[in-house]
């Protein structure tokens, strides 16, 4: 149903060029512009760029848009957005300038204080939780630089996020544990919550007018798409929508996090 109702999209709807550009620069950024160190591997840049290509399906490729129309799709967006693509980059980057950066005090203290568990912790799940307050959300998705800055926020806090589990300095093995479970536990409500509601929490995926005015950022020109077409993207019940999300976060929520933690204690053959 929802490929053939994608089939009447256009390439550049589906496809954000924007995102593509983004990504690009990045790349080159990180290859050509950033100084390595000499023991810089090969497998890190693999992964940073795995990381780049992540990201651009979470906000560039046709799960942007089919993100838009069902919930469960936008959930697919978070997870690859917050849970997969950061450890990609963190990993991945290189160091050289981070430590050249750090050399600076005054930013040191600043990047030390973001990326203490407890602040990473607070940032973290304030702007998940605070972005999904449904009259929060509904607006921000009918707003294009709005829901970017908050997909944004999003990644940076995940990055913050993730350190602490990824740097082999800052946390012991126990503690880096307890970080994970506790984060795992925060983040388990938001699914409950979806589990639960027996009624569309996100007017968004529902109402009509919002439905298409959300859309509408997707699409380039509106003059020529008859009502009719909106109506017939709207054949997903939301209650089952949310519920498949909250089950799609939950379960990837405790076995990437927990997943990576364990890798990350098990391993020593990075250094963050």
């Amino acid at each position: 149903m929802l490929e053939i109702i994608l089939d009447e999209f256009h390439f550049s709807t589906l496809w954000n060029g924007g995102i593509l550009l983004f990504s690009m620069f990045g790349a080159i950024i990180y290859f050509f512009l950033l100084p390595s160190s000499k023991r810089h591997p090969l497998w890190k840049s693999i992964l940073f760029l795995a990381g780049l290509i992540i990201i651009f399906i979470a906000i560039g490729s046709p799960l942007n848009v089919t993100g838009r129309i069902k919930f469960s799709s936008h959930i697919i967006q978070l997870v690859l957005l917050l849970l997969v693509a950061p450890p990609l980059i963190i990993v991945g980057f290189k160091t050289e300038i981070l430590n050249r950066i750090q050399s600076v005090s005054v930013i040191k203290r600043v990047f030390d204080q973001l990326r203490n568990p407890i602040t990473a912790t607070i940032l973290f799940q304030g702007f998940l939780y605070g972005y999904h307050i449904p009259i929060v959300f509904n607006f921000a998705r009918i707003d294009l630089y709005l829901n970017y800055f908050f997909l944004l926020a999003l990644f940076i806090s995940a990055l913050l996020f993730w350190i602490p589990i990824l740097s082999r300095k800052q946390l012991a093995k126990g503690r880096k544990w307890k970080y994970a479970m506790l984060n795992v536990l925060l983040l388990t409500p938001f699914s409950i919550i979806l589990l639960m509601a027996d009624e569309g929490i996100y007017l968004i995926y529902s109402d009509m007018n919002l439905f298409i005015s959300a859309l509408a950022l997707c699409l380039p020109d509106l003059t020529d798409v008859p009502p009719e077409f909106f109506a017939s993207l709207l054949p997903f019940d939301p209650v089952h929508e949310q519920r498949l999300g909250a089950t799609i976060f939950l379960i990837s929520q405790v076995i990437i996090v927990q997943g990576v933690t364990w890798v990350s204690i098990k391993c020593k053959k990075y250094k963050s």
